[in-house]
C-alpha cells in the first residue's frame, strides 16, 4: 500500500464508530502502485447496487478571450492562450500531490481545498472524486463524502475501493439497507488478497442477514 494508505488507515482506526464496520481509508487498491494510477489520473478509501449521485461540481473550460483596444483604430488583440493538455495534467498533479502532503500533516481542510481544485481541471477523475471523500468523511463530513464517493462510481461504476467507502459512508449514516449493494459490489470486484475483505464479508452478512459466501 502506499505510504498515504498506510496513514489514513491510521488515522480512521481513531475515529470508528462504536458499531458496525469502521472506515479503513486507502487511496489505491492494494497491488496497484501509486504511481500507475497517478500517471493515469493522479491521486489521495473507508471499508465501505449502483447509487447515482449528481454531479457536485462543474468545470468552467479556460477559453481564448478576445481583447479589444478603444479608440477610432481600435485593433483585436490576438486571444489569450490557453494552457496545452500536458500543463494542466502538470498541474492536476501538482495539486495532487500537495494535497497528499497535507493529509499527511493533517491538515484536512486543506487536502479537501486542494483535490477540489485539482477536480477545477480534471472532473472526470475517478479516483480524485474517491480521495476526496474520504478526506471528507475524516473530517466528520460524511454526506457529503458519501456524494463524493457516488460520483466517482457515477465516472467509474468498477472502482472497488469507490463501492467499499459508499457502503461505509451510508451505514455510518443508518442507512445500511442501502449499504449492502456497494458492499456486495466491492466483493465481487476488489482482489481476492484485499485485506479487509473478510471484515465487509462480515458486516455485509450483518445488515443483509444472511451468510455470505466467498
Amino acid at each position: 500500500m502506499s505510504r498515504l494508505a498506510d496513514m489514513l488507515m491510521g488515522m480512521d482506526r481513531r475515529v470508528l464508530p462504536p458499531e458496525g464496520i469502521g472506515g479503513i481509508p486507502q487511496l489505491t487498491a492494494p497491488g496497484e502502485g501509486t504511481s500507475r494510477r497517478w500517471r493515469r489520473a493522479a491521486v489521495l478509501v473507508i471499508v465501505v447496487g449502483m447509487l447515482a449521485f449528481p454531479a457536485v461540481a462543474i468545470m468552467m473550460r479556460p477559453r481564448p478571450v478576445a481583447l479589444t483596444a478603444t479608440g477610432a483604430s481600435a485593433r483585436t488583440v490576438a486571444p489569450l492562450p490557453t494552457p496545452g493538455p500536458a500543463a494542466s495534467d502538470e498541474r492536476f498533479q501538482a495539486l495532487v500531490g500537495r494535497a497528499l502532503q497535507a493529509a499527511q500533516a493533517r491538515a484536512l481542510p486543506e487536502a479537501a481545498g486542494l483535490l477540489e481544485k485539482a477536480l477545477e481541471l480534471k472532473p472526470t477523475d475517478a479516483e480524485t472524486w474517491n480521495s476526496l471523500g474520504v478526506v471528507l468523511v475524516l473530517q466528520g463530513d460524511t454526506a457529503r463524502g458519501a456524494d463524493a464517493f457516488g460520483q466517482a462510481l457515477r465516472l467509474d461504476p468498477t472502482h472497488p475501493e469507490a463501492h467499499r467507502n459508499l457502503a461505509v459512508a451510508l451505514d455510518r449514516q443508518g442507512r445500511s439497507g442501502e449499504a449492502v449493494p456497494h458492499y456486495r459490489a466491492f466483493l465481487r470486484l476488489s482482489p481476492a488478497p484485499h485485506p479487509t475483505r473478510d471484515e465487509v464479508r462480515r458486516r455485509l452478512a450483518e445488515v443483509s442477514g444472511s451468510r455470505v459466501e466467498e
